[in-house]
């Protein structure tokens, strides 16, 4: 398997388990933080093999081939708009929720608008960070719905879903962004009722 140089744009739960798979699978992962200083960031650098802990700046300009925007998601605006030359033309996954706007969940419009020729995916935004560390469910892998573009970053992105320990499932380009996101409500609804650890299958004959 490819092997890459993945910044990881934020040092919360979800980025910092994500970040851990990949470093477990041989990746060289950089991590971009506000605090440098806060407890996130001293248990990333913990990880050991390739992490490297810096400011976002430091994490863009060590030549990331994916980043991956784990922000909170009214950070997504200004941080788009601040680093917009060092987003443009990369492989983007955008992980963040921007929740109660009264919008879109995702971020496409300000990718499209500052970063054009960025190739942004659309994953990693409909379950809990702990159905990333623990992605199998009696036995059984744990399917994640993404939406981007076709070509060489799409396989990057699946490689990328497959080592955190779930089957990629793509419904579309980002005009299924929404779709993606669609299921964030229900995980949502069905995690009130059964509890955080719990996630999606598609059975087919």
């Amino acid at each position: 398997m490819a092997t890459f140089h993945i910044a990881v744009l934020g040092a919360g739960k979800v980025g910092g388990t994500l970040g851990s798979k990949w470093v477990a699978a041989g990746h060289t992962v950089t991590f971009g933080v506000r605090d440098l200083q806060s407890s996130d960031a001293q248990s990333l650098r913990s990880l050991g093999g390739s992490v490297t802990v810096g400011t976002v700046v430091d994490a863009l300009s060590a030549a990331p081939q994916i980043v991956v925007m784990a922000l909170p998601g009214g950070a997504m605006d200004e941080a788009i708009t601040t680093y917009a030359a060092q987003l443009d033309g990369r492989v983007i996954i955008d992980v963040a929720n921007r929740l109660g706007g009264g919008g879109p969940a995702n971020s496409l419009s300000t990718f499209q608008e500052r970063a054009p020729n960025a190739r942004v995916y659309r994953a990693f935004n409909t379950y809990g960070f702990e159905n990333f560390a623990n992605p199998v469910y009696g036995g059984v892998q744990a399917d994640m719905f993404y939406a981007g573009p076709e070509g060489d970053s799409q396989a990057q992105v699946e490689q990328l879903i497959s080592e955190v320990g779930l089957r990629p499932m793509r419904l579309g380009g980002v005009d299924q962004f929404s779709t993606v996101d669609s299921l964030l409500g229900l995980w949502f609804t069905l995690a009130r009722l059964h509890g955080r650890h719990l996630a999606f299958k598609v059975l087919t004959d």
